[in-house]
């Protein structure tokens, strides 16, 4: 069978050529075909919700970024747009089919999204199947989950529809998702599971509760709009009119959509708060299995010293340390990526080693 050739196929019909327009003028490049990826062609979150919003004034067709990753090409996208709904598999999200390898599960970091992890998935080879699940409460009707346990046991429920039987489970996450993914690993173990890869990415063993009742809107404002607000100012607002505003300022500064709706922003700001409260009350309990920690060359930011381990091997079996360079932050961007996603792909391959022995 031969694959189309993405530059020399702009669009079949008129869905696919104002699909592959809209990717044009947001990605700033005029070599786009209808079997191309988004993200590869260079594609992040921030384009990928502006994607979601000319979708919607286009097409009358409500997506989540998170979808885009299961709909990558326009091509696939315009499936979506002529059926007028996504198909979506709970929270699932597929992100790299690959073949002939062991799946990796990547669970959320505190945002509940996760657009972060498809520049990991390229990373770790095109080959490697990778899925990944978003957190209950991003979607309208969703009730979040409040603690780290019940997150385990719905993410479980999940990934069992699409894990092949009796195969072994990989798991990782960054920073958040790095817990959620050792209190899965941990769930599973107890129930006789083989449990392969747990791969934390820079996370700590603990997270000490915020002193600051406004963490989760500074947060956000900091590292997702970008804007620099006065917190007193918009904690007297209104729930609402605070989403509203926050809306208004994101967009004159480039960082958010124009129509973006107010709605899913303030359940971007709630989804932050509910995982907050439910990593500081988490009791972790011990693993009967090694861990793999990833941990950052550039540690300026962690404001004391940390164990070499983030104090993994304190309730883990045992804990490994890889290198990756950058900083919490810069470890998952353009330049440091690439080097995580060996390295999780070489990780990878060491824990399968003893089950492909045996």
């Amino acid at each position: 069978m031969t694959h189309p050739n993405p530059t020399t196929d702009p669009g079949r019909d008129g869905v696919e050529l104002q699909l592959a327009d809209v990717w044009r003028r947001l990605l700033g490049r005029d070599d786009v075909g209808i079997h191309d990826d988004f993200f590869s062609l260079g594609g992040h979150s921030l384009l990928a919700i502006k994607l979601t919003v000319e979708v919607r004034r286009l097409f009358q067709v409500d997506l989540t970024a998170a979808d885009l990753l299961a709909a990558a090409t326009v091509a696939e996208l315009a499936e979506i747009v002529r059926r007028g709904t996504a198909d979506r598999q709970g929270q699932l999200v597929r992100i790299q089919q690959g073949t002939g390898r062991s799946p990796v599960y990547a669970l959320p970091p505190v945002s509940g999204t996760v657009l972060l992890y498809p520049p990991i998935a390229r990373a770790m080879g095109l080959d490697q199947p990778f899925w990944a699940v978003q957190s209950l409460g991003l979607l309208p009707g969703e009730e979040p989950l409040t603690s780290i346990e019940e997150i385990s046991e719905h993410f479980i429920e999940q990934l069992r529809t699409v894990h092949p039987e009796g195969a072994e489970w990989n798991l990782m996450g960054y920073s958040m998702g790095g817990l959620l993914a050792y209190e899965t690993a941990r769930r599973l173990k107890e129930r006789g599971e083989r449990v392969g890869l747990v791969g934390l990415l820079d996370t700590r063993i603990t997270v000490e509760p915020s002193a600051d009742p406004d963490f989760a809107l500074r947060a956000l404002l900091w590292r997702g709009l970008k804007l620099e607000l006065d917190i007193d100012w918009l904690r007297g607002l209104d729930p609402d009119a605070r989403a509203r505003t926050l809306v208004e300022r994101a967009v004159e500064a480039g960082t958010m959509p124009a129509d973006f709706d107010a709605d899913r922003l303030r359940r971007m700001i709630d989804m932050y708060q509910f995982n907050l409260d439910a990593l500081a009350a988490y009791e972790i309990k011990p693993y009967d299995g090694p861990v793999t920690v990833f941990r950052v060359t550039d540690r300026s930011m962690e404001g004391g010293t940390l164990p070499e381990d983030l104090g993994w091997s304190e309730v883990a079996e045992r804990a490994v340390v890889v290198d990756v360079p950058g900083d919490h932050f810069t470890m998952v961007e353009p330049g440091q990526v690439e080097v995580l996603g060996r390295r999780l792909r070489e990780q990878l391959d060491l824990a399968a080693a003893p089950a492909v022995a045996s």
